[in-house]
Formats: structure tokens, sequence, C-alpha cells
């Protein structure tokens, strides 16, 4: 089972592996104005309408959107706001990476580059060595989830196109609403514009966060864990199948909660993750574990359906022509030469559909956090009130994973739609909403003046609660007492 941005209190930006060191050349200036032919400014365009899209343009029930028309009517209604600007001079810095990318494909695409075959093949034999097809694991995906809780008080807006967010912000979309393009991390006003007959409803998390316990309790009968959710230890004590199990699964989480969800099952974490897209909503897909029914699977799998694979990693490998995992394939030498080190292994493994097959919590979660838009606020008393708000929900989390951490993160998004990232590390481990509190709030003092439209607030390095660092903190304190 997997928490997406529709089933948790948490908003996750999409995870791109693009780093740095993968791209060379000069540090040039963004702000330069660059007198470009027509052939260039047209496709300049073209990139950015994709990009202001936004990173939901594959989300399911979206599949017979005319995504262009989409797109365009996005980038009209973008023109102008801060956004736009902020996104154009995201994509100008793109670009100009990845013409300094292709350069260095022209350099190197006509030299002998059979050594490097080899040293990929070598490689990849290495990997084939490591897979692991003794393992069964399900991602399980609630549909729509927010919008899903609204419609069983309402049961009318079934029938309508419904989001819930605000004007600043979506979270989520009907499935009605998502055949006109509407979709998750997308402006309401901009939505509007989509659908006009659109119905936006407020977020209700009390309402989320009882529906979530109730999925839970299912999940647990089957996986104690839970994250990620193996069927190995339950298939051992049943005659049933993988896909009658997750079937049983899925018909307990209608019974209990008449929501539904969709559902992933393969050989590891990555693979069940890609399968839960593929029959939604209300369905499942089962992938078997067989090395040729993997392969076969992958090699037509965009890339952009990989877990890890952003907006930026899929522009830089379409300007390469790799758009799927086979092309990956086909133009290993090359990438072996431009990617690096860390960005090409992951590429081979998703040419493989090798993945994770780790059962252990701990080393799954990382960190725990929570973020919210709301309209502008500025203020000290604003920005204070809000700080400690999220470490009240961010400490119920805590409380209910029983979990405790060192390092407090704030992550700040400027009305101007910049980003700021700051955390600090303490000398003990905290789990309650007033140390958090206090941290955050220092570390937002540092940033003021500043006007946000988001605000995040996350613990990492984490220990669950009675670790023994505990007991040494208990001694220290009564020695002062």
């Amino acid at each position: 089972m997997s928490d997406n941005e529709e089933f948790s209190s948490q908003v996750i930006e999409e995870e791109d592996l693009i780093l740095d060191d993968m791209f060379s050349g000069s540090e040039e200036n963004d702000d330069e104005p660059v007198d470009l032919p027509t052939s260039q400014r047209d496709r300049a365009t073209d990139t950015l309408r994709s990009r202001i899209a936004g990173p939901s343009a594959y989300k399911a029930g979206l599949g017979s959107v005319d995504r262009d028309q989409v797109n365009r009517i996005i980038y009209e209604a973008s023109k102008g706001s801060p956004f736009f600007e902020h996104e154009q001079k995201k994509d100008k810095a793109v670009t100009k990476r990845i013409e300094s990318m292709l350069e260095r494909y022209e350099e190197i695409r006509h030299v002998d580059l059979s050594f490097e075959t080899k040293v990929v093949d070598n490689m990849i034999r290495d990997m084939e060595s490591q897979r692991d097809l003794t393992k069964c694991f399900c991602h399980v995906d609630m549909d729509a989830f927010y919008a899903s809780v609204e419609e069983l008080e309402q049961p009318e807006l079934k029938q309508v196109p419904m989001a819930v967010g605000s004007m600043s912000m979506l979270c989520t979309s009907n499935y009605v609403a998502r055949k006109y393009g509407v979709r998750s991390a997308m402006p309401g006003y901009i939505a509007l514009k989509l659908c006009p007959s659109l119905k936006i409803i407020p977020l209700h998390f009390p309402k989320y966060r009882a529906a979530s316990a109730k999925v839970r309790e299912v999940f647990a009968k089957y996986d104690p864990d839970f994250v990620p959710m193996s069927l190995d230890e339950y298939l051992a004590k049943t005659e049933m199948t993988p896909s009658q199990v997750v079937q049983q699964i899925r018909d307990e989480i209608t019974q209990e909660t008449s929501l539904t969800a969709s559902a992933g099952i393969a050989p590891n974490r990555m693979l069940a993750k890609v399968c839960s897209d593929i029959k939604k909503p209300n369905g499942q897909y089962h992938l078997p574990n067989s090395r040729e029914m993997v392969m076969g699977f992958v090699q037509k799998l965009l890339l952009r359906k990989i877990p890890g694979v952003g907006r930026v990693t899929e522009r830089v490998l379409e300007a390469l022509g790799v758009k799927t995992c086979g092309d990956i394939y086909d133009q290993r030498n090359i990438l072996y030469k431009l990617l690096s080190p860390i960005s090409f292994k992951f590429m081979l493994r998703s040419y493989l559909g090798i993945g994770s097959t780790k059962l252990h919590v701990e080393s799954a979660r990382k960190s725990i956090g929570v973020e919210r838009t709301f309209p502008e606020i500025n203020t000290r008393v604003q920005l204070f009130q809000k700080a400690e708000e999220l470490a009240e929900l961010l400490a119920k989390d805590l409380a209910n994973a029983n979990l405790k951490g060192k390092t407090v993160g704030i992550k700040l998004k400027l009305t101007s739609f910049e980003s700021r990232t700051r955390a600090r590390t303490l000398p003990s481990y905290v789990s309650n909403a007033a140390d958090i509190a206090r941290v955050a709030k220092e570390l937002i003092a540092k940033e003021m003046p500043v006007s946000l439209r988001l605000m995040g607030v996350r613990l990492t390095s984490l220990q669950p609660v009675g670790h023994d660092d505990e007991g040494v903190k208990k001694v220290s304190e009564h020695m002062y007492e």
C-alpha cells in the first residue's frame, strides 16, 4: 500500500532523478534576453506549455483529454502571473542545459563506443543476477480519495465535475472533472477556465483522516507493516492467488468505507506502483513473476510512468530520442557517457524492470511531514500561527507512527512561486508539537519578511519512540531536578 497525494495529509511534489552533475556546460545568465528564430520560439513555447501544465498531466482519467488543447488553455490563463514568470525562467534554464548536453551528444555519437557498450552489457548482466522474482508486492491507491470522501456526504457530486481544494490550488478532482483536464496540483482559477461548471469543495481533513484509518485497518489484516505491502506471508497461509487476495482487500475497503481502490500486483515495489495506475479507477492489474512478462511490460512503458522520472528527466531524455524503457537499451552507450553514474544505473534498472524488494519499514520511511497551500499570508502572527498548526498535525502523525526525529525542516513557497527549504538538527530527538513549532518558527523568522502561499514542516533522522537514547535523556533530566 502507498500513500499518494490523494490519500495522505501530506502534499508531495514529484520526484525527479535528474542531478546537477548530469549536466555540464557554462553557467549562463538565465535572465539574458535571447532572440530566437521562429521555429525555436515555437518549440520553446511548446516546452513551456508542457511545463506549466504541471506534473499531473498523466494522471488516471485523463487519457481521453485533448492534452494540447488543455495545455493551450492553461498557458493562456497563466500568462502574466508570478507562476508563469517563475516557470518561464525555470524552463529557459532547463533548455540551456539540454542544449549543452546535445552538443556533447553530437561530439560523441560518431565516436567508437564499443568499449562503453561492453561495460554497460556487463552492468546489465550483474543486475540480472540480482533480479528477485520470489516475492509478491501489492500497491493500493485510493481512487480520487478526497473527492470520493466528499461524494459520500453529497452523492449528487458524483455526476458533476468537482474538485477539492481552493482557487489557489486543487488537491484532487473526481473523474468527471478529469475529462475536462482538471487535475491535482492545478490552481482553481485555471481549472475553471477548463471547466466553467466545476464545483470546488474546500478541504475537510478530519473526514479524510477518519476514512484513512478505516482503510489502514483493512491493510493491517493482511500485512501488519504494509509499507510496502507484501502478500507473501498471507499467501503462505491460504490457497488463494495474489489476484484473489487483492480483490478481497479491495472489496473489504469498499465494504468498510464505501470507497473504491485500485491496485497493482508485481514482483517488486516499483512495478507494483506502476501497475496500480493501469486499471484505475476501481480495478487491479497483475504482472506475473516472470522475467519474460516483466521485460515485455517495461519495453513499451513510457519513462514518465517510472516513479522518480519527472518532467525535467522526461524532457532531457526525449531530446535524445529516449521515450520508453525499451529505448534505454538502444541508446545505452550514449547514455552511459552523458548521464551521471547514479542516473544511469537508475535508467538501466528501469529498462530491466528491477526494483526494490526490501520489506523493512524503517528503511522505507526516512521522513514524515505535512504541508498546506493557502491564500497569501505575510505577517509574523500569520506565519507563526500556520507553523503551529502544521506542527500539531505533524505531531499527531508522529504519534500514530510511533516515531520521533532529530532534524526539523521547513518548506516555504513564496507568492512569486520561489521555493525555499531550511532545516536544523537538534541535540536530542523530538516528537511533540511545541518543540517542532519552536524550531520551525525560528527558521521562518530568519526568512522574514516573506509572503507565502505554501508552508510545510517535516521531521527527518527518524527513530522509533522508546529507542535507547530516550532513556538517556530522562536520566539527564532527573540529574537536574
